[in-house]
């Protein structure tokens, strides 16, 4: 007998972006059978086909795998047509969770795009509704405009950008975080001296110490890999607790802007 799971009930998630083809099938093919069960992508990442192709092959049942999209700028003035679109192309009859991938404030549709989506959430075609790269302003537009709230709001999160008083938002909103790109670019964080230190002392790799920190913060990290050990590595590291110290620690990193991915002036459509 099988379950059907929920946003709840995962600690990690895994990431498919920049993947495509036949390497973003493969590596969603292994990531599964390794243990991961919520699957992140977006219309954006231009992968639905193949990520569908890798959930039909995995032979695990539909309602236990979390399938997780998001509406892409230019379709949020077509809500149903990109619904209808990111299910035939992934190849399941409903989604478990729908976000707005950017708010794009600009060209001001988000409110309307998120009651747009709540239809089809009644309808039953998703289970979740959330929202990608959200500020408190735009939630509270999206409350003003529906009387709703997301379950989750995708971020940037690492020890570089901890973001403490949005996290203290969220959680006050009971809004979920998730963390895109939880491993930050460039190796800086990876190979600063506070995460290598705790990593060294606790016999883990700098990343498996990044991803437990995500996690001792309440923050399901969308990690991605094509490695299947490492894939392994990154599901056992939500398994470990850090201690206040090392926390504190691996938090003492330099904190850097949102630079162009600030999401009241990206324009990402």
């Amino acid at each position: 007998m099988t379950t059907q799971r929920n946003l709840a009930s995962v600690q990690i998630g895994f990431g498919t972006s920049p993947l495509k083809g036949d390497e973003a099938t493969k590596a969603v093919e292994s990531a599964l059978a390794v243990g991961y069960r919520l699957i992140d992508t977006a219309t954006k990442y231009e992968n639905e086909e193949a990520v569908g192709r890798a959930i039909a092959a995995s032979g695990i049942p539909r309602e236990e795998i979390l399938v997780q999209t998001k509406l892409r700028g230019h379709d949020h003035g077509d809500v149903r047509g990109a619904l209808e679109r990111s299910l035939e192309w992934l190849g399941v009859e409903y989604l478990d969770s729908w976000m707005i991938h950017w708010p794009l404030p600009m060209v001001g549709l988000y409110p309307k795009a998120f009651e747009q989506m709540a239809l089809a959430q009644e309808e039953g075609l998703v289970r979740e509704l959330g929202v990608s790269n959200f500020l408190p302003e735009h939630l509270d537009a999206v409350k003003e405009a529906t009387g709703l709230v997301p379950a989750v709001d995708q971020l940037q999160f690492d020890p570089g950008l901890t973001r403490p008083e949005l996290r203290a938002e969220l959680t006050t909103r009971g809004i979920q975080a998730q963390s895109w790109s939880p491993l930050a670019r460039g190796g800086e964080v990876l190979n600063a001296k506070p995460v290598v230190e705790v990593a060294l002392a606790r016999g883990i790799t700098t990343g498996q110490t990044i991803l437990a920190w995500h996690h001792s913060l309440g923050i399901v990290p969308i990690a991605r890999s094509t490695n299947a050990q490492r894939q392994r590595e990154n599901l056992e590291a939500v398994k470990i607790e850090l201690t206040a110290e090392e926390m504190t620690k691996i938090s003492s990193l330099p904190q850097r802007g949102l630079g162009d991915f600030d999401p009241r002036t990206r324009d990402e459509r």
